[in-house]
């Protein structure tokens, strides 16, 4: 089974519009993290109660001026987390991340109510090998599903039914663009189910990265 994904940004644009309260949380950082000066993850308390599976995404938004801007971003975190975390890259004539990028701990954001999107796993299809091919932003969902799966192995000695694999190819410009690299590195020596194989695109420009070279749909 393939999973292909590239960081894709859903739109709404809602002007003169207040955040209906039966629909919207006011979520509140608790944590940034910077990756590069372009690249960054945020730690948010959601504000109430947020069931969701991992692959799914949730809504953020900001109101300003009487404009709220929404976007949909792929959850990092696991189910099992209290908190949701989401990965970032600035684009600078966006309409909402050159906002979000200006946020720090203990600001708020808009987040709604109800996750959504079908990019789950599917472990009971009959297919055993499953690969996991991203660029940058794009890893979060297979964050998720990873953390999800290590837990559930880690509790109960097996996470899925039957001999499933995970390969998952990462690819980014330079190096210093991988957000989680480490931790699934750390995953990949523990975990036997696990594969985990970074790739750079412009090693000219990173020139003590040791790994793969070449983008991730010729690795």
């Amino acid at each position: 089974m393939l999973f292909l994904l590239n960081p894709i940004r859903m739109k709404w644009e809602n002007e003169g519009m207040a955040p209906s309260a039966d629909k919207h949380y006011l979520a509140r950082i608790l944590e940034r993290r910077d990756i590069s000066p372009d690249l960054w993850t945020l730690r948010v308390d959601p504000g109430g109660p947020f069931e969701f599976r991992a692959g799914q995404y949730a809504t953020l938004g900001i109101e300003q001026d009487g404009k709220r801007t929404e976007r949909a971003y792929s959850i990092v975190s696991s189910p099992y987390e209290d908190s949701l975390e989401f990965f970032f890259e600035l684009v600078p004539q966006g309409a909402l991340t050159p906002d979000l990028s200006r946020l720090h701990k203990g600001d708020t954001l808009l987040c709604r109510k109800i996750a959504k999107g079908r990019f789950t796993l599917d472990l009971r299809s009959g297919r055993s090998n499953h690969l996991l091919v991203s660029t940058v932003t794009g890893i979060a969902p297979f964050v998720s599903y990873v953390r999800t799966l290590y837990r559930d192995w880690k509790k109960g000695g097996s996470p899925m039914p039957g001999n499933h694999k995970f390969f998952c190819l990462q690819g980014a410009s330079r190096s210093w663009e991988f957000g989680y690299r480490e931790e699934f590195e750390r995953y990949a020596q523990e975990a036997p189910w696990f594969e985990y194989i970074p790739t750079v695109s412009r090693p000219w420009e990173d020139p003590d990265w040791k790994g793969e070279r070449g983008r991730v749909d010729d690795v």
